[in-house]
């Protein structure tokens, strides 16, 4: 089973899919690098999920005084990483 997630504005909800269906979701690599392109100084508009600093629950979201941006980065032969930075 695959665990995938969906961001919701303020919430993420989590999909369990089973492995013999994966195959008809499959991105082509050259798909990946044109949706998560390679980029140099990204804004909180390129996040595709945002980790806020403060916390009314006292739970730490992130270890600084600025929100922490994530988003997936692909090359052309799907390579892929998720990347971070302050926003």
């Amino acid at each position: 089973m695959a665990i995938v997630s969906k961001p919701d504005g303020e919430n993420v909800t989590l999909y369990d899919i089973p492995d013999s269906e994966l195959d008809q979701y499959k991105i082509p690599s050259d798909r990946l690098a044109e949706m998560f392109p390679q980029k140099q100084d990204r804004s909180r508009e390129d996040a595709q999920a945002v980790a806020k600093a403060g916390s009314t629950s006292g739970d730490v979201q992130a270890y600084s005084n600025q929100d922490v941006c994530y988003a997936w980065e692909c090359d052309g032969y799907g390579n892929c990483v998720y990347v971070w930075w302050y926003c």
